[in-house]
């Protein structure tokens, strides 16, 4: 009968045996299919800074629009500073405020630090907050659909209305290759744009 030193180093030899077999014969196919997802991985192709410049320039015309009175000048109460924007709590998650009410902006990012999608978070119910809302909402659509933008803001308010009557339902509407979309989640509401998929 064999010493248990001989015993315990033959059991150890052949369970490293059995992980070398067991690694040699893995299958690499759900690695190929990581790399292929995170390859076609849609974004909305900016970084956070470029993003930042695109919302402030379609600012004055949001305002315009909504026939606020000296929209330049309003303009910088919601102006995004890029030197604010910063990761968020999460990887891959960018989050900043802007305006009197503190809105919410929230983006996530690919690992390349292009966004994936933007979003405007509604937290507060006062009239001031949901206008504000509103505002960083369109100025977002703008900033990614050159079509049509003056429909945008009635497109907008119709789906934060159906959301608002529909708690737990995402309401969606496809514009120029672009998924706009208005949900209520537990932090408030929320709306997003990201790429059609």
């Amino acid at each position: 009968m064999p010493s248990p030193s001989l015993l315990l180093q033959r059991l150890l030899l052949c369970a490293a045996l059995a992980t070398a077999s067991l690694l040699a014969g893995c299958d690499r196919s759900v690695d190929r299919q990581l790399e292929q997802h995170a390859a076609a991985e849609t974004t909305l192709g900016v970084t956070p800074i470029e993003f930042a410049s695109r919302f402030n320039a379609r600012l004055p015309a949001v305002l315009a629009g909504m026939q606020v009175e000296e929209p330049e000048h309003m303009a910088s109460l919601y102006r995004l500073d890029p030197s604010r924007l910063h990761p968020g709590r999460y990887e891959y998650v960018l989050e900043t405020r802007v305006g009197p009410a503190q809105t919410s902006m929230l983006g996530t990012l690919n690992k390349k630090g292009e966004l994936r999608a933007v979003g405007v978070l509604l937290t507060d119910r006062s009239q001031a907050a949901r206008d504000e809302f509103l505002i960083c909402a369109d100025s977002a659509a703008r900033s990614f659909i050159a079509s049509a933008p003056e429909k945008l803001l009635p497109l907008i308010t119709r789906l934060t209305g159906i959301a608002l009557n529909n708690p737990g339902q995402r309401m969606t509407e496809v514009v120029s290759d672009q998924l706009l979309s208005v949900e209520v989640v537990p932090q408030g509401l929320l709306f997003q744009v990201q790429p059609k998929q």
